[in-house]
């Protein structure tokens, strides 16, 4: 049997591995027990991704301000890579042109959790990959003149963060538990 003190020497170097792989600060990820403790964070955020009908899309205008919208997002892929769909006349695509870097937020009122994914947006207007990314929900009422009308928008994660489920963050200054992608 362990003694309290070797208890809380055993939590405390957990806690700062866990810090040192995914640049936390105190209080979470206490009880991890994954070898890879980001892929544990990645697993809850793919739980409130999927609790989240509907996330909302952040851009910066050509002044500098943020804009957010709610988006009908594909889920993420293996990678974390997400598609929304839209069209090519929207504000979000010329703020885009502008400014490509954007944050995906997703929301869940039932758990108060939540994950941004900060990243990247490429302009998709390859046909094949519209033709091929088409959803039954991206119908003829929304995009009449398919594929002309229809843009994909490929938002590449560099960061994600969140309050997750098992990861409430830092009690003290309630910075999120977070994850950084490979560019």
């Amino acid at each position: 049997m362990r003694t309290q003190s070797a208890s809380k020497k055993s939590t405390s170097l957990k806690a700062v591995a866990f810090r040192l792989v995914l640049g936390v600060g105190l209080g979470v990820g206490f009880g991890v027990s994954s070898a890879d403790p980001s892929q544990d964070v990645l697993q809850a955020a793919r739980t409130v991704i999927g609790q989240t009908a509907f996330p909302s899309l952040i851009t910066i205008d050509s002044g500098g301000q943020p804009k957010a919208r709610v988006v009908d997002a594909f889920p993420p892929d293996e990678d974390f890579v997400v598609w929304v769909a839209t069209r090519p006349s929207t504000r979000k695509v010329s703020e885009i042109r502008g400014n490509s870097k954007v944050t995906l937020h997703y929301f869940s009122d039932d758990h108060r959790n939540y994950v941004s994914i900060m990243g990247e947006a490429t302009l998709i207007e390859d046909t094949k990959t519209k033709q091929t990314m088409r959803r039954a929900s991206d119908t003829a009422k929304l995009y009449p003149e398919f594929p002309k009308d229809y843009l994909l928008l490929r938002i590449q994660p560099q960061r994600l963060e969140g309050v997750l489920p098992g990861y409430r963050g830092d009690p003290l200054t309630w910075q999120p538990v977070g994850v950084d992608f490979p560019h």
